[in-house]
C-alpha cells in the first residue's frame, strides 16, 4: 500500500510540474504577444533617411536626394531612371507622392508621353489623389492630350477602393519593383515600419482589362469618319468635351499633313431640347454648329436650325445631320 501511495504522489508531482510548465509557457506567449501588439512600428520616414545616411545617391539608374541638415523627416526623393522611363516616390510635407513617366513610340512613329502622379491627401496616408496625362504626338503640328483623374482609399483591412484610370496597373507594378529594389539596396524592410506601402497593396488587385476609362477621363473625344477634300487629303472632324459638359474643343485634323486644319475652344449653350447645345466659339469662327448628343454619338447641325426642325431630326434618327462623330472612332493616322 505504501508503494502505491508513493507512486501516486510521484505521478501527481509530474502532473503538477507539467501543468506548471504549461502555465509558464502560456503566460510567456501571452506576454510576448501583448508586447508585439503594443510595440510601435518604426517611423518609415526617418528610417529611410537613416538607411541613406542622410546623403544623396547618384549612381547607375538611381537618383536619390535627401534634404540637407534636417534630421527629423527630411524631404526624400527616390527615383529610378531607365532609357524611356522614370519611376519615383518621395516623402515631403505635402505627403507621399508616386510618379511614373513613360515615353513610347508606336510603329507609325506616334509618340506617347504618359505621366501619372499619385499623392496622399491625409496624414495617415490612407487617401490619395490620382492624376494622369498622355500627350500623344502624331507629328510636330498635331498632338492629342488625354487626361484622367480619380481617387484611391486604403481601408482598415488593407484592401483598396480606387477609380480605375489608364496606366494605373502598370504604374503600381513599376513602383512596387522600385520599392523592393530600394529595400534590398539599402538593407531596409518597410514591413517593420508604419509605411503604408500602396503599390504592395495593389499586388493582388484584379484590373478589368476591358475598361474604357470613360468615367475617369477628364474629357471625352469624339471623331468623325474621314472626308476627302479637293486635294485628296483626309479631313477628320473632332470634338473634345470636358467632363462637366460645359466646354469643349472643336476642330479638324488633316491626316496627310499631320496638322490641325482648325481648332477652337467652344462653350456649350443648352437649347430647349434635351441633350442639344449650341457650340459657341470663344472668337469668330468660320462656321458654328448645334449639336445633339446621344450616347456615344454626336450629330452636328447648322446653328440656325430651328427647334422644330431639330426635334424632327431627332425623332427620325438624325438623317440630315452635317456630320456624325463617335467616341468609338479613333483618330486617323498616316504612316
Amino acid at each position: 500500500m505504501k508503494q502505491i501511495s508513493k507512486n501516486k504522489k510521484n505521478k501527481m508531482t509530474i502532473i503538477l510540474t507539467i501543468i506548471g510548465i504549461g502555465i509558464v509557457a502560456f503566460l510567456s506567449v501571452l506576454y510576448l504577444t501583448n508586447e508585439k501588439m503594443n510595440q510601435v512600428p518604426e517611423d518609415f520616414w526617418n528610417l529611410t533617411a537613416q538607411a541613406l545616411d542622410y546623403k544623396d545617391h547618384q549612381e547607375g539608374k538611381w537618383k536619390i536626394s535627401v534634404e540637407e541638415n534636417v534630421k527629423d523627416h527630411p524631404k526624400i526623393f527616390i527615383q529610378n531612371i531607365e532609357e524611356n522611363a522614370a519611376v519615383s516616390y518621395s516623402f515631403s510635407e505635402n505627403g507621399i507622392s508616386y510618379i511614373y513617366d513613360l515615353q513610347s513610340t508606336e510603329d507609325d512613329y506616334t509618340i506617347n508621353n504618359e505621366k501619372m502622379t499619385i499623392t496622399s491627401t491625409d496624414s495617415d496616408y490612407k487617401k490619395y489623389s490620382v492624376d494622369y496625362m498622355n500627350v500623344i504626338y502624331h507629328g510636330p503640328l498635331y498632338f492629342d492630350t488625354i487626361t484622367a483623374s480619380g481617387n484611391i482609399t486604403v481601408q482598415n483591412d488593407g484592401s483598396v477602393i480606387f477609380d480605375d484610370t489608364p496606366f494605373l496597373k502598370e504604374m503600381m507594378e513599376r513602383e512596387r519593383t522600385l520599392i523592393q529594389e530600394f529595400e534590398e539596396k539599402f538593407d531596409l524592410d518597410y514591413s517593420k515600419t508604419d509605411f503604408v506601402n500602396l503599390p504592395e497593396l495593389f499586388k493582388d488587385v484584379q484590373f478589368d482589362e476591358n475598361e474604357n476609362y470613360n468615367e475617369s477621363l477628364d474629357a471625352i473625344q469624339y471623331f468623325s469618319n474621314a472626308d476627302i477634300n479637293a486635294k485628296g487629303y483626309q479631313i477628320q472632324t473632332f470634338l473634345e468635351l470636358d467632363k462637366t459638359g460645359n466646354t469643349g474643343i472643336l476642330g479638324t485634323y488633316v491626316a496627310e499633313q499631320k496638322m490641325y486644319g482648325s481648332q477652337i475652344n467652344v462653350t456649350l449653350q443648352p437649347r430647349s431640347i434635351e441633350n442639344c447645345y449650341d457650340l459657341i466659339p470663344v472668337y469668330d469662327y468660320e462656321k458654328e454648329y448645334t449639336t445633339y448628343i446621344s450616347g456615344n454619338m454626336i450629330y452636328l447641325y447648322p446653328i440656325d436650325i430651328t427647334d422644330e426642325a431639330l426635334n424632327q431630326e431627332i425623332q427620325n434618327n438624325c438623317p440630315n445631320s452635317e456630320n456624325q462623330l463617335s467616341s468609338d472612332i479613333e483618330p486617323i493616322e498616316m504612316w
